[in-house]
């Protein structure tokens, strides 16, 4: 090694940062990481000639990267390893032999700079914005000014930049531009290449409990549904989509509940009480309508009770849909499972990874093998059938199908992964338990369970004693009333809070001032004789507007819902696709031979696409 580089030299260049090579340009990565071996190996004692032959570096390279690795920057940092960075200019300041330029030439506003130190510093300190060609900056004004106020103040008027029609301006522009790019640059190569944590299961030890992650997912299947009629028989409907709703805990991998959702797109009371499910002690089902059995170990993890409550989780992972941001969803699982609730992106599945796996796990060893199941056509597939059985030849029955999930999901709760030591979800959850680590249970569950599919809203008491209309609600379609509110004028225009205690029933209404019940309402004729959900009323009052609500034989029916229902299954009736409108919320009706007969349509005009009546 040459003796003009001494080993205080070589130390100051061991001192500074490595360049990160991965954000160069591939063509440049190779190159880089042989001058950067070169350049180490002479740290290290090796001669030139050995590092050089060694890595394939010129020598000269070599040595002109010694030389400039012991030079500074502008910032006055000294350059160091980026020396070995290809392509990389460095300007040095030499302000000793800088002089002011007579005329424009490559870089002669860096020799104005070094000349007079003053203007450099300026420029350094220089943080505002620079004008566009549409935008003017003051800050960038003030600093040329200042420019040519400290040359013509040096008797520098006929050098350059002064001697220039813009003085200096554009040339001054693109100087500080090259600056900040060179500076970002540096940062970048100068970055840490270490790992950062995109999920908090890289932060922390996750425990059963600890997070859990919600979600839904369809399977498309070309399926018949045995819909039950009024005399006691089944009819065969065609079913395109099945809705798999979930709740799975990351620490050990245990299925917490699970809904199922046929035909329509699942809503937010589908979502509340799935986690009123899991918040309740777990219940085997009724298997004597089918052969299925529960396995001898079946389990779910809300068997075990901890001060006689189920055990809840600190934090909910799910994505952003429409019905997961709802206020009734977001009020309820706040106020009532309380803990955590972390909302991610829509189609990310990487935020939900266990879910997403445990859903295809489901779809590809149970879904797909019913009856009528197939794989859906891809970018690069076609459409598969994935079994022989004809849906038509071996339709669904509803609750045959639950037991069928339920079964499965007991019976996964307690078979050993091969991703966890392997050991089974039960197992996980019984090791932490006796360890004595803390599980998080809350006191109420009995109100939080009842109070999670609760809606709540403000409603106002109308009437008019003068027209002798007697205090009533009016909400969602129908009237509610209560023999308390008779000759309760006063209470005319004031407003209560509002719930329905159960969302499958809300024939009743309860009035509620100041966190105290105030009375419960009761809905009035046409919705009071038949139980029914939000949705349901909502399709029956659409369908009492229409014209064939008017036909004479529906109205012996005094109830809306009575004669929807009724009207549901006149009409299903010969339509192959009546169990997926039905589901949707549409009413299918046979095919007419007149416009006049399509107009009379229980629903008609209700936008198909509102309900997913065709599920693609």
């Amino acid at each position: 090694m040459s003796s003009k580089f001494n080993a205080v030299d070589l130390e100051s260049i061991r001192a500074t940062p490595r360049p990160n090579g991965i954000v160069l340009p591939a063509d440049q990565q190779s190159e880089f990481q042989a001058r950067l071996s070169a350049l180490t190996s002479v740290l290290d004692g090796a001669t030139l000639v050995d590092a050089a032959l060694r890595w394939g570096v010129p020598r000269n390279t070599l040595s002109r990267m010694i030389r400039t690795a012991l030079l500074f920057d502008e910032s006055g940092h000294r350059v160091g390893y980026r020396a070995c960075i290809p392509y990389a200019r460095f300007s040095v300041s030499d302000r000793n032999n800088s002089v002011v330029p007579d005329s424009s030439h490559p870089f002669a506003i860096d020799a104005v700079l070094q000349a007079i130190p003053e203007l450099g510093d300026a420029v350094a300190r220089f943080k505002g914005a620079l004008p566009t060609q549409s935008k003017r900056s003051p800050a960038f004004d003030r600093l040329h000014s200042q420019f040519v106020k400290v040359l013509t103040g040096k008797g520098f008027q006929a050098m350059y930049p002064l001697n220039i029609r813009d003085k200096g301006r554009r040339a001054l522009t693109s100087l500080i531009k090259r600056i900040r790019g060179t500076k970002s640059e540096n940062e970048m190569l100068l970055a840490a290449d270490e790992p950062t944590s995109t999920r908090i299961e890289n932060l922390l030890s996750i425990r059963p409990f600890d997070r859990v992650e919600y979600d839904e997912h369809s399977v498309d299947i070309d399926a018949w549904l045995a819909m039950p009629m009024a005399d006691g028989s089944f009819r065969l409907e065609k079913i395109s989509r099945i809705w798999l709703l979930a709740v799975v805990d990351v620490g050990s991998g245990a299925i917490l509940g699970w809904e199922m959702v046929l035909g329509r797109k699942y809503e937010q009371h589908d979502v509340v009480s799935l986690f009123a499910k899991i918040m309740s002690p777990w219940q085997p089902r009724d298997l004597s309508t089918s052969n299925l059995s529960y396995s001898t170990s079946a389990w779910m993890p809300s068997i075990y009770l901890v001060d006689e409550v189920v055990m809840r989780s600190a934090m909910i992972a799910m994505d952003n849909d429409s019905s997961h941001h709802a206020k009734m969803t977001v009020r309820n699982l706040i106020d009532h499972h309380k803990g955590i609730l972390h909302f991610g992106r829509s189609g990310m599945g990487e935020g939900r990874p266990y879910i997403e796996a445990l859903f295809k796990k489901i779809e590809n060893g149970l879904l797909r093998h019913i009856a009528g199941g197939f794989a859906p056509a891809t970018q690069v597939n076609e459409r598969q059938v994935t079994t022989k059985l004809d849906g038509k030849d071996h339709p669904i029955l509803l609750e045959v199908l639950k037991d069928l999930i339920d079964t499965y999901v007991t019976s996964h709760n307690v078979t050993s992964r091969s991703t966890r030591e392997p050991r089974s979800p039960k197992r996980i959850i019984d090791e932490h338990l006796a360890s004595g680590e803390w599980v998080w249970h809350a006191p109420g569950t009995e109100d939080d369970v009842r109070n999670m599919t609760v809606r709540r809203m403000k409603v106002t008491i109308r009437g008019s004693r003068r027209s002798g209309v007697p205090p009533l609600v009016y909400l969602d379609h129908a009237r509610y009333r209560s023999p308390t509110l008779s000759g309760q004028w006063h209470l005319i225009g004031q407003s209560f809070d509002a719930t329905y205690e159960d969302w499958r029933d809300i024939r009743k209404l309860t009035l509620w001032r100041g966190g105290k019940r105030v009375l419960t309402l009761h809905a009035l004729a046409p919705y009071a004789s038949v139980a029914h959900t939000l949705s349901i009323r909502k399709r029956a009052a659409r369908w009492a507007k229409s014209d064939a609500s008017r036909e004479p034989g529906n109205y012996c029916l005094a109830d809306n819902i009575e004669a929807y229902h009724a009207a549901v299954r006149s009409a299903a009736a010969g339509v192959r696709d009546s169990a997926s409108l039905m589901a949707a919320g549409d009413v299918p009706k046979p095919p007419s031979t007149t416009n006049s007969q399509g107009q009379g349509s229980p629903l008609m005009g209700i936008r198909r696409a509102t309900f997913n009546t065709r599920l693609r």
